[in-house]
């Protein structure tokens, strides 16, 4: 479909996550790929792609191997829960390497020549940031007890769904590959509340009283959610000013599927 060439392609799971960035550059093209959307952006000179993929391994990788045009570089861009008590919503992870939950021997190193430049762009933005594994877990993990044990078992600082997957995509296309995520719940955050609570609560009015402090919770976490995502364009735009040194780009990963 598209032979262009492209400079970096940020793979994101959600639309929110990807819209601070996208108001800060021209989109020329969009397109459908099975559940993903693509976009072709323009930013000072430089062609780059825009996928949102959709939450969870599957659709990560789906989307991330299905890209056009081989981008030089790709990453996994979004939020993400710590798993330490040191890092905050709105700091953000800049992953060594990712891993994919219940199997420690399944590591994929990022590209160093991306970890250093995006070193430099997060340092040019002025934001907290932080050096370390990040974990791809098959469902989301809230409690904290869940939380500490993936940092005790694997040594990860941040647990997200999508990243390893992403990591396949891209060594499956030819593309070196990173991530930069936002924290976006600390390891103190409670676990949210049913979901069926904040769906049906105006249908529920009689049960506002036993249902407020839930609900409170969940805007709690949408407020911090919101906030931490307005970090994310600032760090992406500086990358793509810097742009990346020459590497060899990886030539093979581990034949793994998603966690179950």
């Amino acid at each position: 479909m598209n032979k262009e060439k492209y400079t970096f392609c940020f793979v994101f799971a959600m639309g929110v996550e990807a819209y601070p960035f996208l108001k800060r550059v021209e989109t020329r093209r969009r397109w459908k790929v099975e559940q993903s959307t693509h976009r072709e952006v323009f930013f000072e000179g430089k062609k780059l792609l825009v996928v949102r993929s959709g939450i969870g391994f599957d659709k990560a990788l789906a989307a991330s191997r299905s890209v056009v045009g081989s981008p030089d570089s790709m990453l996994s861009v979004g939020t993400c829960g710590a798993l330490v008590h040191d890092l905050k919503p709105g700091d953000l992870l800049i992953a060594s390497e990712t891993i994919l939950q219940d199997n420690p021997n399944v590591r994929q190193k990022c590209d160093q020549s991306i970890v250093d430049a995006l070193i430099q762009a997060c340092s040019k933005a002025g934001f907290n940031y932080r050096v370390a594994p990040i974990v791809t877990a098959g469902k989301p993990v809230f409690a904290r007890s869940d939380r500490e044990k993936l940092h005790q078992t694997y040594g990860a600082h941040a647990v997200d769904m999508e990243s390893h997957a992403i990591a396949i995509g891209a060594s499956l296309i030819g593309s070196a590959f990173g991530v930069i995520r936002v924290v976006s719940d600390g390891i103190e955050a409670p676990p949210l509340p049913n979901r069926a609570i904040i769906k049906n609560w105006r249908k529920q009015l009689h049960k506002i009283p036993e249902n407020i402090r839930p609900l409170i919770r969940w805007w709690k976490f949408l407020r911090t959610f919101h906030s931490s995502i307005k970090r994310l364009d600032s760090p992406l735009v500086e990358l793509t000013r810097i742009g990346v040194s020459p590497t060899s780009k990886r030539s093979s990963c581990p034949n793994v599927g998603p966690q179950q």
